[in-house]
């Protein structure tokens, strides 16, 4: 009879000592967010999908800053069309007064995150047409301040090289989807330099 009730008490502590043992997580729950393991690429992912459901779309409007019409983008219409779209790339052609002004931004999903590229030449001109005063390829990758309808690109090491005054750049673009309107703007020593808005057509 001690045999038995000894074994019965061991059994009964073996099966108190299994039911004190550490939880079971919880299944992970499958959310979109859960696929990145950085909220950021979640981000710009989102960015480029809402900029690629606008392809063919056109933006129409001016420069809101600075108020200095010697620019050349500053006193005149200012048309933008999302002329390319593919899964990882998104471009976008820029006019001046009705006329293709040798300039486009070209926002590419590379592995180091998303890519703003200004491009100078297009499908015409070559890097020998390009003025003292004109560059081309300039840009940089989206930090961690955006979300799925703005986002911003400091200014990269080869833009920093190519000009040394656009080191300190932040380059910012906004989708106001409620009102059909898109918003570039620059900034430099964290100071306005430029901002155009535009209006969907």
């Amino acid at each position: 009879m001690k045999k038995l009730i000894s074994s019965l008490a061991a059994l009964f502590l073996i099966a108190a000592l299994t039911a004190c043992g550490d939880p079971q997580p919880d299944p992970p729950v499958d959310s979109p967010a859960d696929r990145y393991k950085d909220p950021e690429p979640f981000a710009q992912n989102l960015f480029l999908e809402n900029l690629s459901g606008l392809c063919g779309e056109t933006f129409v409007g001016e420069a809101t800053y600075p108020d200095d019409t010697d620019l050349p983008l500053v006193g005149t219409e200012l048309r933008t069309h999302i002329s390319e779209c593919d899964d990882d790339m998104v471009r976008i052609e820029l006019y001046r007064d009705g006329d293709y002004w040798h300039g486009a931004w070209v926002l590419r999903m590379r592995e180091e995150g998303l890519h703003l590229y200004h491009d100078h030449l297009g499908d015409e001109r070559t890097m020998e047409d390009l003025g003292d005063d004109d560059y081309h390829g300039y840009g940089g990758y989206a930090n961690h301040r955006g979300s799925g309808i703005r986002q911003y690109f400091p200014a990269d090491e080869a833009t920093a090289e190519m000009i040394p005054a656009a080191a300190t750049n932040v380059w910012m673009m906004e989708l106001d989807l409620e009102n059909d309107r898109f918003i570039y703007y620059l900034e430099r020593h964290d100071q306005p330099r430029f901002r155009a808005v535009l209006y969907r057509q």
